[in-house]
């Protein structure tokens, strides 16, 4: 393994570690072995070792993790001990100015005249300000805002799995594995592929770096996807459901174990029960909006559906549709008729939606959303040809 003192070596399976010289093997070679460890680790060249170095020395070095064991790269100096305190060496002009002197003045008295009068002027200010500030209150308060055009419904608890499993997989591996393991964690096969392309390495050494490295890839993904599973399967009733089933799917090609094969079951049993659970949540939150007006909220959670394709009864759907179209009059602002029809674009009920009419008036920001929504609900685009 000489001859492989690359920089992208370095990067990629290097460390420094401090060692301590056991035994001289011959003129070349001397044994070390960790700090504190019981037993020699490896052989370093005695060329390597500053002149004079004794059995028991400890010292600094740079060492390269290879597949087939460490090999020491560089040793670095033992730092030099300062026998003497560091001073600090002040460099001046030469100059001996004179010592610096003080004096005292009396502090003038402030004319009362003039400090009432700016007193005054500061106190018109801020009774000014108040009253710019208070008008400004009223005119925003009058003044009519749209709501956010995108309906995001209220989201479960985000899943923050811990790393049990996966800390225990690096901590199986050999020691000479884990640099190799935690810079996969980091990046991919591809980019390691194309580090080894250019580092200096022997003629199909790579192949078996590689090799191992798609291997390690698997069982590490494996390991993540437990700890993610065991998260979900503790906070199932809460999770956030896009990431249960992003769990779940995630099972089909991380699940290999026998243990990870029982929470795969396990995970897919407790969404199917979950979903449905939704699903009725769903509808009961949509009919109890519609008994209350609340019209726009039924809109939007009715587009918003546990499950994908899931479809409203069609009593629900229709009484949906009769209310959603009512609400369309002349008679509603204009403010609220574009947020209603907005809310109807994106619901599944948008084709069986019959307008009354459009708004008394019409504004540039109603004829853009009508321009916009046109193909999602033709009914509002056809009542605009026919008005």
């Amino acid at each position: 393994m000489e001859g492989l003192h690359h920089a992208d070596t370095l990067s990629l399976m290097s460390s420094r570690l401090e060692i301590e010289i056991t035994s001289k093997v011959d003129e070349s070679l001397h044994t070390w072995r960790a700090v504190g460890a019981k037993e020699p680790k490896g052989v370093i060249k005695t060329v390597l070792l500053p002149t004079g170095s004794e059995i028991g020395q400890t010292f600094r070095v740079e060492a390269e993790f290879l597949l087939d064991g460490i090999e020491i790269i560089s040793v670095f100096p033992p730092k030099a001990k300062r026998e003497e305190p560091q001073l600090l060496e002040i460099i001046g002009s030469g100059n001996n100015d004179g010592s610096v002197t003080t004096s005292l003045v009396a502090k003038r008295k402030r004319k009362k005249s003039g400090g009432k009068q700016r007193a005054s002027q500061n106190s018109d200010k801020a009774r000014r300000n108040n009253q710019e500030r208070k008008k400004t209150r009223i005119t925003s308060k009058t003044k009519p805002k749209r709501k956010s055009r995108t309906f995001k419904p209220p989201r479960g608890k985000r899943l923050k799995p811990k790393r049990r499993n996966r800390n225990d997989f690096l901590d199986s591996l050999p020691v000479l594995h884990r640099p190799l393991a935690r810079e996969l964690m980091r990046g991919s096969i591809p980019k390691l592929r194309d580090t080894l392309k250019t580092m200096d390495l022997p003629t199909g050494f790579n192949e078996p770096i590689l090799d191992y490295a798609e291997k390690l890839v698997i069982k590490l993904k494996a390991a993540e996807w437990l700890d993610r599973a065991e998260a979900v399967d503790k906070t199932s009733d809460t999770i956030d459901l896009q990431d249960f089933r992003s769990v779940v799917a995630a099972s089909q090609s991380s699940a290999k174990s026998s243990e990870a094969l029982v929470l795969k079951e396990k995970l897919e049993l407790a969404l199917k029960k979950r979903i449905e659970r939704e699903h009725e949540d769903w509808l009961k939150i949509i009919q109890s909006a519609l008994e209350e007006g609340k019209l726009v909220r039924a809109l939007n959670f009715s587009s918003r559906p546990p499950k994908a394709g899931a479809q409203l009864p069609e009593e629900l759907a229709l009484e949906l549709a009769r209310q959603a179209g009512e609400a369309l009059n002349s008679e509603t602002p204009t403010n609220r008729w574009a947020i209603v029809a907005e809310a109807i674009a994106f619901s599944p009920i948008r084709l069986k939606v019959h307008p009354v009419s459009l708004p008394s008036v019409i504004d540039k920001d109603l004829e853009k959303l009508l321009s916009k929504h046109a193909e999602r609900f033709p009914a509002i685009a056809n009542l605009a040809i026919s008005e």
